[in-house]
């Protein structure tokens, strides 16, 4: 608030002196003609303009009523040194079309501060913050503000105009860019301690941020100049929690080693104890982990926990040992442990013992997920064990308590593979045939229509709900201006904000194209699948086309198509199908184990695969690049289809689980594909083979 009041005491101030200067001032910035130039220095900020400008601004009068071509010919004339005029023309897109005034103000703010006109710089910022007390700019406007000030040597001020600016954003780089600015304005002003805490925010808050390593620094000095530690226990702990969540594991366990070593209190102790065991428990260091859950007090679900590590520790006796004697127990636990027990005996092809536990769960109708997820193990073990019969009961029983169109999928399919292998060949064909038209671009859809590949499977038509739009038209103009400037970071950045107000088919599918147009695959694909999950495996709706497309698009198809080009390389189809469930068309994203990029490749795989190709100068960092991803992804999938030719799902379960373990599952398997499928033994893995064999199907279909 006080930054605020500042603010709007400065801008006061300037139109008291313009006033000053003219008398006429209201008159003349509204009768004035602009291209002249006599009443240029009304301009809020205006630079000293050369006369022969006068031309630049005559030949701009033909796109004032272009927003987009005004701020295109405004990046034209800063590459070409007219600041002047550059200056000038966002000043008249400000005025004359306040839907991106923001946007002109910021840019303006910015170039008056880079030519080192700092006040004015201040003064045009201070004027589009109180101009637009909704724009998602405000962050930028404000920090702007600050620097500003900075350069005027007003910390305090600076450090009022960062707050304002923490107040706008959750972003996480943001905040701590944000904040590292404010400790470096403390310490300029002697306020060591001060800067310190400050550090210290960033260094526990945003431990991922590019200035976390900096205040880590920062902190180590100031300490050792004030004699005091100021990051305590509770601190590390802090610390250790938001590295737990963005799963950086073994960072968080030397933080939560750390906390544990200078104290805690009983409470926090007990609760950061139980994160270092979870955390082992995630770095796959299982006896660790168990001896870490045992050392704790055995309530809540910490004995669940001791069981689970057992089994990962190879105990796998004790452990069910542990799940059953969980099992007899009252409590909250007690249907989890019968579930996991019967999970292990199941492994160990103990079926009946299995059984026992998942019959008590079909029972218990309070149980309505476990209870699901036992009468599908049921049915299974029937189905591999040959009682076809009983298993098409008990799939049948489970489509019918199954409320999800797509969850009543899967038992519908292997009910009706329990018919067919039955003898009752009439009732298979006729769940196929819904599963194959109803759900044609389902994972079950596609693998029935494989079983009457002659049969004709026109799918039924359908609609979808137009639904109430949440976004206003103004909204969505303001990006489709800020994308017709070629302005794509930001309106990307538009884009993005608009996906927590959409609403209806026109809202999803105008917000779509414009993701799409910049090139924010991710988000398109986002705001069309959450939406229309149901609808998207029914099948295209003619004249809705474009639905499907954004759900599963082309993404870097020029890319995709220099890396399959060649004889011997995997379909492009499968590519697209692969980047979209490893990293939904996110080049830089990181994995919480390292794999980086749109196919999410390792480091060590990724330097492995460059030598194979020939790409001698390689860097982990080329993973970021599309092209260079793209390129080794696609290489190891053909060497992955090549060691598995006769099962794709082989050469996709390959690229998860790794082409060992896969091997071991493959070899004398002679089971028909579904099943193999259905089969795999790590569940993460059958759920993704799954998931990009539907993809696969669906890129076939589309493209």
């Amino acid at each position: 608030m006080k930054v605020l009041n500042r603010i709007v005491l400065g801008l006061i101030g300037l139109t008291l002196l313009l006033a000053q200067t003219s008398p006429n001032m209201a008159s003349a910035s509204t009768e004035a003609d602009p291209v002249k130039g006599e009443e240029t220095a009304l301009i809020l900020g205006s630079m000293p303009t050369p006369p022969a400008d006068r031309i630049l601004r005559a030949r701009s009068e033909a796109i004032f009523d272009d927003p987009a071509a005004l701020l295109r010919a405004a990046a034209i004339g800063i590459e070409q040194n007219d600041d002047a005029h550059a200056d000038w023309l966002y000043a008249q897109l400000a005025e004359r079309h306040p839907i991106v005034g923001d946007h002109a103000g910021l840019r303006r703010a910015r170039l008056q501060f880079s030519m080192g006109r700092v006040l004015e710089a201040r003064q045009i910022a201070s004027k589009a913050v109180a101009d637009y007390p909704n724009s998602p700019l405000r962050v930028d406007l404000f920090e702007l503000i600050g620097e500003a000030l900075i350069a005027e040597r007003d910390e305090i001020g600076a450090r009022e105009a960062w707050a304002a600016a923490l107040a706008e954003t959750t972003d996480d780089d943001r905040r701590a860019t944000l904040l590292r600015r404010v400790a470096r304005s403390e310490e300029r002003s002697g306020e060591d301690r001060a800067a310190g805490i400050t550090w210290r925010l960033v260094w526990y808050a945003h431990p991922a941020s590019r200035d976390a390593e900096q205040a880590s620094h920062r902190l180590d000095l100031i300490e050792a100049h004030l004699g005091e530690t100021l990051r305590r226990a509770s601190d590390w702990r802090r610390r250790g929690d938001r590295l737990f969540r963005l799963r950086m594991n073994e960072e968080a366990l030397e933080a939560y080693d750390r906390a544990l070593e200078m104290g805690l209190s009983k409470s926090e102790m007990h609760r950061t104890q139980k994160q270092r065991a979870q955390t082992f428990f995630r770095l796959r260091r299982y006896p660790a982990a168990l001896k870490a859950f045992q050392s704790l007090d055995q309530v809540g679900d910490t004995p669940i926990w001791v069981a689970r590590s057992m089994a990962r520790s190879d105990r796998v006796p004790e452990s069910i040992a542990a799940f059953e004697k969980l099992a007899k127990r009252s409590g909250p636990h007690r249907a989890r442990a019968h579930y996991l027990a019967a999970l292990l005996l199941d492994g160990r092809n103990r079926n009946e013992e299995a059984s026992v536990h998942f019959e008590f769960l079909a029972n218990n109708k309070d149980q309505d997920e476990l209870s699901r997820a036992a009468l599908w193990y049921l049915g299974w073990t029937e189905f591999r064990e040959g009682r076809f019969a009983q298993a098409s009961q008990q799939f049948k029983s489970l489509s019918e308590i199954t409320t999800n169109e797509i969850d009543r999928l899967r038992p519908l399919y292997w009910q009706a593979r329990a018919l067919e292998a039955s003898g009752d060949r009439e009732g298979a064909q006729s769940l196929f045939v819904d599963l194959a038209r109803n759900f044609p671009l389902s994972y079950y859809g596609f693998r029935a229509r494989d079983r009457m590949p002659s049969m004709d499977l026109k799918s039924p038509h359908h609609e979808i709900s137009p639904g109430r739009s949440g976004l206003r038209p103004s909204e969505l103009a303001r990006v489709r201006i800020l994308m017709a400037a070629g302005l794509v970071d930001a309106s990307a950045s538009e884009s993005a904000r608009l996906m927590r107000g959409v609403g209806g088919l026109d809202d999803r599918v105008a917000l779509a194209r414009l993701l799409t147009s910049a090139g924010d695959f991710n988000r398109a694909q986002r705001v069309i699948v959450d939406a229309y999950t149901t609808s998207l495996a029914r099948g295209p709706v003619a004249g809705l086309e474009e639905l499907w497309w954004y759900a599963w698009p082309s993404a870097f198809s020029g890319h995709v198509d220099a890396a399959t080009v060649t004889d011997g390389s995997v379909d492009p189809e499968l590519v697209y199908s692969i980047m979209r469930e490893e990293s939904g068309y996110r080049p830089k994203i990181v994995s919480p184990v390292g794999a980086r990029g749109l196919l999410q490749i390792m480091r060590e795989t990724g330097a492995q695969l460059a030598g194979r190709v020939g790409r001698v100068d390689f860097d982990a960092d080329d993973l970021f690049d599309p092209a260079m991803n793209i390129e080794l992804g696609s290489f190891y999938l053909g060497e992955l289809s090549r060691q598995f030719p006769m099962r794709i799902s082989a050469s996709i379960a390959s690229y998860n689980a790794g082409p060992n373990v896969v091997a071991n599952w493959v070899e004398g398997d002679p089971r028909p594909d579904d099943e193999w499928v259905e089969s795999i033994p790590y569940s993460q893995t059958r759920s993704y083979v799954k998931r990009v064999m539907r993809s696969l199907q669906a890129y076939q279909l589309l493209y």
